[in-house]
C-alpha cells in the first residue's frame, strides 16, 4: 500500500480541548507548506498553509492539534463540516489550484 500523501491533524480550542473544531490536511512535501482546512467562512475545504503553518509550527495561544489517521480525521470532520472531508487526490487538486495563486498574493 502507498504511503499517504497528507498527514492530519485535529484542532482543538485550549479551552475545549476533548472537542476537535478542526483538521488540517497536510501535503507531504519538501517545498513549502501546502495544505486544506475547513473554511467556516465559505463553508469550504480550503488552502490555508498559513493557518497550518501558524497551528502546527508556531506555539499557538488559540489552539491544540493532535497528528491522527486518516479515518479518525474522516470520522471526527463530520461533526463541525458540512461536506466531507475530500480524498487526497482532491486535496492535491486544491493544492494545486490555489497554490500559484497564493503565492502571487505573498509577494504583493
Amino acid at each position: 500500500m502507498a504511503e499517504p500523501i497528507f498527514r492530519y491533524h485535529l484542532m482543538f480550542r485550549l479551552d475545549a480541548p476533548e472537542i476537535p473544531v478542526n483538521v488540517i490536511a497536510l501535503l507531504r512535501s519538501s517545498g513549502p507548506t501546502q495544505a486544506v482546512i475547513w473554511d467556516r467562512p465559505t463553508n469550504a475545504w480550503a488552502f490555508r498553509p498559513d493557518v497550518a503553518t501558524a497551528t502546527l509550527y508556531m506555539e499557538s495561544e488559540h489552539a491544540l492539534t493532535r497528528a491522527v489517521d486518516r479515518g479518525t480525521a474522516e470520522r471526527e470532520a463530520l461533526h463541525f463540516t458540512t461536506v466531507p472531508l475530500p480524498t487526497e487526490a482532491e486535496l492535491t487538486e486544491i493544492c494545486r489550484e490555489a497554490l500559484p495563486r497564493w503565492l502571487r498574493g505573498a509577494r504583493k
